[in-house]
């Protein structure tokens, strides 16, 4: 059986450790919302960051549907996935082909991420029409555009302002407003939050879209109980990794 390998690379203006952070936690920032196969719409796109780990989606019904698994984890240089979709697009534990996906700095902020999709063949009578399928511009092409146009899209920066005694409220609601912060961070959709150190009670947090910034706001302790006194969210323009 002749090996069947789909093979595709890209240069985003991105450090090394930022182009590897958002292929892979924060691939639910980028990762197309129809490339889905639950009965229900996507809701989350997920790589556990471990060797060993699931590569899996939650859907609106809270239902949730592997794609494969990490084989190899390489901070900030590699990632080796299990594709477990077989061509009627279902996922298939006994069913394995392999994505590759590597990191090299090519300067400062300059990364190529070549990404290989390797043993189509094993999808046997349909390989030939899977392989054009991730060949087209709505295959690995055109998700690598998308990965590389969130590295460089407009950013959010949410402001928060309290009071003196607003704060005071805060200490029951610290774990679950950090809680919030990493969920966010994990998900690729936080870049950095922390309050300013002038005594005024204002503190930032820099989001990847706007509708992410709404969302953490929406359910943020802080909010919730009292803590903040006003909020805003205005467009970031970022200039250095």
């Amino acid at each position: 059986m002749t090996a069947i390998n789909i093979k595709k690379s890209i240069t985003v203006e991105a450090t090394q450790q930022r182009a590897f952070r958002v292929f892979t936690d924060g691939i639910d920032r980028w990762w197309p919302r129809d490339h889905h196969i639950g009965a229900s719409p996507l809701e989350r796109f997920i790589i556990e960051p471990r060797a060993g780990g699931r590569w899996y989606s939650t859907c609106k019904d809270g239902s949730e549907v592997d794609v494969g698994r990490v084989i190899k984890w390489e901070p900030y240089s590699r990632v080796l996935l299990t594709w477990q979709i077989t061509g009627e697009w279902k996922f298939d534990p006994d069913f394995i082909t392999e994505v590759e996906v590597t990191f090299t700095s090519e300067g400062p902020r300059k990364t190529r991420v070549e990404l290989e999709h390797r043993n189509i063949e094993k999808f046997g009578a349909a390989a030939d029409e899977i392989r054009k399928t991730f060949e087209s511009d709505g295959g690995w092409s055109g998700t690598l555009g998308l990965y590389a146009k969130s590295l460089g899209g407009v950013k959010y920066m949410m402001i928060y302002e309290s009071t003196s005694e607003t704060r005071q409220k805060a200490p029951p609601h610290m774990a679950g407003h950090r809680d919030r912060l990493d969920e966010f961070q994990r998900r690729g959709k936080l870049l950095m939050a922390g309050p300013l150190m002038d005594g005024t009670g204002r503190a930032i947090g820099v989001f990847t879209s706007k509708e992410s910034a709404e969302e953490f706001i929406a359910g943020d302790p802080f909010i919730t109980n009292g803590v903040v006194t006003n909020w805003t969210i205005a467009e970031w323009g970022e200039v250095l990794d």
